[in-house]
């Protein structure tokens, strides 16, 4: 665990400490390490979001569960998320050097025997000395072996070849399921955190500073679907907006499932006047798509959403960014829903 020189005095971070394992006891909770540093984080007040997340919550419905989750949610292993992005490629490279491999044995074996054949038929045409004949033919037959002896190998190598190929393509599928959303298929929470974080670094570049936005949106009303309808539909309506989420952006950007009926928008080389677009584009078409019930066909009305953009200021946190356009999406929401809240960097 890191934390900022806050909690770097030794005397500070024994009283955080101290009011964190209080608070899990009164909890009734056990202090494990999951536990522990959700609640020290919580009391450190340096993750803006845990704090949202946790003062949201019951504290009297908190159960050991929830709180796993709540800490796997915001303390994602970036790292080792990184190299599991990356592991699919790198078999993919060694799958094609397995095949290079086959082909120059097998290619340089055929050339050989090519070659002696030649060179007994030659011989052969220009004396009848039967010992260099006889020489030249057990050449040839060691030929044959080698050959036999490569096509072996050969085969064994493409029976590995084969098993790396399905390695490579179970990984792959994990690979995609590691950051998906299995509800909605498109990027989960945190493959957004990662990507978030790439793109801020790329966006702080001081050679190449690249412009980065960031939309959130929010379904309106999303508990009357569930209520009236029932969950089968509350499922459909997220769908629905994921479907059309996608089909709506760039190629370059990112739409991600943030929680519940949130949805996150990354929108890379993109300013605040680009970004207000595509979100418009986003929310009107989501309004003008019915939605129906699954097994009639019966039309259910049509889902509105609100939606908050922010442009990243120059060398602004990704939980910054999160927080203004969170902000304006709230914004939205008292705004009578159905719109979209943004504002000039630096005016909000």
């Amino acid at each position: 665990m890191s934390y900022s020189t806050a909690t770097d005095d030794s005397a500070t971070a024994f009283t955080i400490a101290l009011k964190a394992l209080d608070h899990i006891r009164g909890l009734g909770q056990i202090p494990d390490p999951p536990t522990f540093e959700v609640w020290f984080t919580y009391f450190t007040g340096h993750n803006g979001n845990l704090n949202r997340d946790l003062d949201g919550t019951d504290r009297e419905s908190l159960s050991r569960a929830r709180v796993q989750a709540i800490h796997s949610r915001h303390f994602s292993d970036e790292p080792h998320f990184g190299q599991l992005l990356s592991v699919g490629q790198s078999l993919g490279n060694e799958t094609k050097k397995v095949q290079q491999v086959i082909a120059v044995a097998n290619g340089s074996a055929v050339d050989y025997g090519i070659d002696l054949q030649s060179a007994a038929q030659m011989l052969g045409e220009a004396r009848s000395d039967l010992s260099v004949s006889s020489l030249v033919q057990s050449l040839v037959r060691s030929t044959d072996a080698i050959q036999q002896t490569n096509a072996l190998l050969q085969a064994q190598l493409k029976q590995s070849e084969d098993q790396f190929r399905l390695l490579q393509e179970n990984m792959e599928t994990l690979r995609i399921e590691s950051m998906t959303d299995p509800l909605t298929r498109l990027a989960n929470r945190k493959y957004f955190d990662f990507s978030l974080a790439q793109a801020a670094g790329k966006a702080e570049d001081e050679e190449e500073p690249q412009p980065l936005s960031l939309a959130m949106v929010d379904v309106d009303r999303f508990k009357r679907f569930n209520d009236e309808f029932g969950h089968t539909t509350g499922d459909d309506v997220l769908r629905l907006v994921a479907f059309t989420l996608k089909n709506n952006v760039r190629s370059c950007d990112l739409v991600a499932r943030y929680g519940g009926d949130e949805f996150a928008v990354l929108l890379p080389n993109a300013g605040l006047a680009e970004a207000l677009a595509i979100g418009d584009q986003i929310r009107r078409a989501v309004a003008e798509r019915p939605l129906l019930r699954r097994a009639t066909k019966e039309n259910l009305g049509h889902v509105t959403l609100s939606i908050g953009v922010a442009a990243r200021m120059p060398r602004e946190s990704s939980e910054s960014l999160v927080e203004r356009a969170d902000r304006h999406l709230y914004d939205a929401k008292a705004n009578g829903r159905n719109c979209l809240v943004g504002a000039p960097v630096g005016t909000d």
